[in-house]
């Protein structure tokens, strides 16, 4: 038995010779668009709010229930609108809704545990920020801690 050999016509090869070598201007492309990306103007999203400056000015926060609404979100993501336990974000803002259909909207306290999901927390802000609701304040625990 013989070895057969496939012979490609010259021509062929002279053809291939004649077209250029696209690799670096592939290469070049993909540069100036991982530039383009890194350098584009993207809206940040931002919350507005206002923080003391030093801890004088800190205001205590109300004693009187009545005036404020006071959600509580636990470390495991449980939510609280004053002593009354929802079962998750729906039912809260079910809840904060019909507390603001009111003609004086109360204010809301949010207080917040320091292992509470930060997800729930910011999904929290934005809806609040979404409703137009501008009269809130996050309560921290007071503990000893030296600057």
């Amino acid at each position: 038995m013989g070895v057969v050999v496939i012979r490609l016509p010259a021509a062929n090869s002279v053809q291939a010779n004649l077209l250029p070598d696209l690799t670096p201007l592939l290469d070049v492309i993909f540069i100036v668009l991982v530039f383009f990306l890194l350098t584009a103007q993207t809206p940040l999203l931002q919350l507005p709010l206002q923080l003391p400056q030093s801890r004088e000015a800190l205001q205590p926060a109300s004693a009187d229930p009545g005036e404020r609404l006071q959600v509580q979100l636990s470390a495991t993501g449980q939510w609280r609108l004053g002593a009354q336990p929802l079962k998750d974000f729906a039912a809260l803002r079910q809840a904060l809704q019909g507390a603001y259909a009111a003609a004086q909207p109360p204010g809301l306290d949010l207080a917040l545990d320091r292992q509470a999901p930060l997800s729930a927390f910011l999904d929290l802000m934005a809806w609040l920020q979404q409703q137009g609701i501008e009269d809130s304040r996050i309560l921290l625990e007071a503990h000893d801690e030296t600057p």
